[in-house]
């Protein structure tokens, strides 16, 4: 196993080899025995008292039961400089596809070119979908595309009455932390932040710092609605992990059959099969 690696104030778990299919399959309890391996502690890495935080964990934490990764020291890193150096660190791999430029972490990159050959080999494609953007992200990036949903969502509800103007001017202003942390608890009285506006903004967009895709572990595929080439991915360790994300495929580099094992539950949307982590509650 190699050896943890601190940078600043975060730590970066260098290699995630699970070994042997876990007994145990409450996800939170598993997940804190493979960081507890890596002399990293759950209640540091995701804080059950960050509100932010906890809901990454519980919505995005199918990351932390990957095999053969580069672990995030934190659920939600809160600066440029924090997720270049994770980046910089967890052996970022590089492909042309067509004129996009995809980057991964290697085990991830390794089994993306797998399936690719695969779906060649049956006359599919697969292929990012959005740029550059559908597979790794800056922290600028990921800010932006938290704005794509939060300015119009405000806008909305600040019309309809339901946030007064002093909210919103408050709102916009705060940190993004505390955005974030305001904007999960409109979203408690039903005022949705999604583009449709009819569900999480976590489930459009990620929180700022907190994307799959800013730990290289993540793509957006355009065949993402093909069977034959969710059943491809699937057969090489990328699975949906993000509830209703219908392009977002993350690398697990396990078999299916691990999942429940590995306390990812089984949800179906749209006809469409999400591992998301049980949180028994």
């Amino acid at each position: 196993m190699k050896p943890l690696i601190t940078f600043g104030c975060f730590v970066i778990a260098a290699c995630n080899v699970l070994g042997q299919p876990p007994s145990q399959t409450d996800f939170p309890a598993l997940v804190e025995r493979i960081l507890k391996n890596r002399k990293l502690d759950l209640a540091k890495v995701c804080p059950a008292s960050d509100v932010v935080a906890n809901r990454v964990f519980r919505d995005y934490g199918a990351i932390f039961v990957s095999k053969g990764t580069s672990l995030p020291g934190r659920c939600v890193f809160d600066s440029e400089a924090e997720v270049k150096a994770f980046q910089s660190l967890a052996e970022p791999y590089e492909l042309t596809v067509g004129r996009v430029n995809v980057t991964l972490q290697r085990a991830a990159m390794h089994a993306f070119e797998d399936a690719r050959a695969e779906a060649a080999h049956m006359r599919l494609s697969i292929t990012p979908r959005g740029g550059s953007a559908a597979s790794t992200r800056s922290y600028a990036k990921t800010v932006e595309l938290w704005n794509s949903r939060f300015s119009p969502a405000l806008r909305y509800w600040t019309a309809k009455g339901k946030i007064t103007r002093d909210e919103a001017d408050t709102s916009i202003k705060a940190p993004i932390r505390e955005q974030v942390a305001t904007v999960l608890a409109w979203e408690a009285k039903g005022f949705w932040f999604s583009k449709d506006l009819r569900k999480s903004i976590l489930y459009s967009v990620a929180v700022p710092g907190a994307s799959q895709h800013v730990f290289m572990l993540a793509l957006d595929v355009s065949q993402f609605a093909d069977a034959r080439v969710r059943r491809i991915l699937a057969k090489y360790g990328w699975f949906q992990t993000v509830k209703s994300d219908l392009p977002h495929f993350t690398y697990l580099g396990v078999s299916e059959a691990d999942l429940p094992t590995l306390g990812l539950k089984r949800d179906v949307i749209s006809g469409q099969t999400f591992w998301i982590p049980d949180m028994k509650e």
